[in-house]
C-alpha cells in the first residue's frame, strides 16, 4: 500500500501506531510515534487508520490511493520475529555451511497460493552481520534490512502475499562474518540473487529444508562458507591479478538427482524421451508428453547448477523440432549459459550441449 505523509497508521507486528512522516524508498516510510521518536517501517508492517488531510498532502505528489491486499502475518512469536536456533538436518541431508535466503510457504498445505515467510539463515560457526537490498523499477536497490544473526540461527525478514513476489526476487545481500577469536579473517561477502517467478507458482519446486524443521520452502545458497575468501588469500589474488568476482546465489537443492546421470567429472547426460522417462506412454498426448519432457528438462538443469556441473547433454531426438526449440526458450531464462549442437559423430542433430559458465 502506498502511503502519505500525515496518514495516521499502526503496526501490524506490535502495539501502537503513529503519524507517516516521510517517504523513505518504495518500501519504506518514517512513522513519528507518541513520544515524538520517528522510526523507520516496512510499508508492508502498517495499516492505515486515517488517511491525512489536504494541508498534510501537499507534501507527496500521491493525490490517488490505491487498496492492496494486506498480508496476513502470523502472530509474532519469540520463534518468528527474532533470531532462533535452527534445527539440525536429517540423516540423509548434506547441507553445507553457509548463508541461505529462503521462501517458506506460511501455510505448507497451501504452498503456491499463500503468504510466503522470507528467512535469512546462518548456518555457520561465525556471527553474521547482513545489508539486504531489492532491486527497484528505476534499476537502483532499496535497503530493506539490516541486522546482525548469531550463529547457527535464522531471522524472518519479512512476510508477503503472492502478489508482492516479483519485488522480492531480484537484489542483493552484502555478508560479513565475525568471531571473537579467529585463525584467519574472512572478506565480506556480496551475493546477488534473481529468482524467477514462475517457480513459486510450482509444487515441484518447493523442497524439504532439514534448517527449517524440513518445511518445503525454495532456498538459495548465498555463500558456502568454505568459499568465502580469507583477506590473505585475497590479497594474493589481488597481487595475482585475479579478482574474484560477485556471488551469484544458487538455488539450493537437497537432493542431487543430476547425480543418477553424470557420465564425467562435473558432466552429465540425459536423455529426453518419453521412452526414457516413462515406461507407459502410449495414452499420452503430445501436450503432455512435452510438459513432462520439459519438466525434466528444468529439474535436472536446476538439479546441476546448484551441484557445480560444468556441462550437461540433452537428448532430445528429432521429432518436429518442437522439444528442442522449447528447450532453447527455457534456456534463455537462465543467466550464463551457453548452448550448441552436441557433438554430431556421437548424438546426429539429436542432442544439445550446454556449458554453465557460473560454474566453471
Amino acid at each position: 500500500m502506498q502511503y502519505k505523509p500525515g496518514d495516521k497508521v499502526r503496526f501490524l507486528n506490535e502495539k501502537g501506531g503513529g503519524t507517516v512522516m516521510k517517504i523513505l524508498n518504495d518500501f519504506m516510510v518514517s512513522v513519528a510515534i507518541e513520544d515524538g521518536f520517528e522510526i523507520p517501517t516496512l510499508s508492508s508492517n502498517l495499516v492505515l487508520v486515517e488517511q491525512g488531510n489536504n494541508q498534510q498532502a501537499i507534501f507527496t505528489h500521491e493525490t490517488e490511493k490505491k487498496q492492496e491486499p494486506k498480508v496476513q502475518v502470523p502472530p509474532v512469536t519469540e520463534e518468528t520475529e527474532a533470531a532462533s536456533s535452527l534445527s539440525k538436518p536429517s540423516t540423509g541431508q548434506d547441507i553445507a555451511h553457509g548463508i541461505y535466503l529462503c521462501y517458506v510457504p506460511a501455510d505448507q498445505q497451501w504452498l503456491v497460493t499463500g503468504n510466503i515467510e522470507i528467512f535469512l539463515v546462518n548456518y555457520t560457526v561465525y556471527d553474521l552481520l547482513y545489508s539486504l537490498f531489492l532491486k527497484n523499477e528505476e534499476g537502483g536497490f532499496s535497503g530493506i534490512d539490516y541486522g546482525v544473526l548469531p550463529k547457527e540461527s535464522k531471522v524472518r525478514i519479512e512476510t508477503i502475499v503472492h502478489e508482492d513476489l516479483n519485488t522480492w526476487t531480484s537484489g542483493t545481500v552484502q555478508l560479513l562474518l565475525h568471531k571473537d577469536t579467529n585463525e584467519k579473517l574472512l572478506m565480506p561477502v556480496s551475493a546477488n540473487f534473481r529468482i524467477k517467478g514462475s517457480k513459486f507458482y510450482r509444487e515441484d519446486s518447493f523442497h524439504e529444508f532439514g534448517l527449517l524443521r524440513n518445511k518445503k520452502s525454495i532456498v538459495y545458497t548465498l555463500c558456502e562458507l568454505d568459499r568465502v575468501q580469507s583477506t590473505a588469500e585475497f590479497l594474493l589474488a589481488q597481487k595475482e591479478g585475479d579478482m574474484p568476482m560477485p556471488e551469484k546465489a544458487k538455488q539450493f537443492r537437497p537432493e542431487s538427482i543430476i547425480d543418477l546421470y553424470q557420465t564425467a567429472p562435473r558432466e552429465a547426460e540425459i536423455d529426453l524421451h518419453i521412452s526414457a522417462l516413462r515406461d507407459r506412454y502410449d495414452q499420452l498426448s503430445p501436450h503432455e508428453i512435452l510438459t513432462i519432457q520439459l519438466t525434466t528438462f528444468e529439474r535436472l538443469l536446476d538439479s546441476a547448477l546448484a551441484c557445480n556441473y560444468a556441462k550437461v547433454v540433452f537428448i532430445h531426438g528429432i521429432g518436429n523440432g518442437s522439444l528442442k526449440e522449447a528447450i532453447i526458450q527455457k534456456i534463455r531464462e537462465y543467466s550464463d549459459i551457453e548452448f550448441r549442437n552436441a557433438p554430431f559423430t556421437r548424438y546426429g542433430n539429436g542432442a544439445i550441449e550446454l556449458i554453465l559458465h557460473q560454474n566453471l
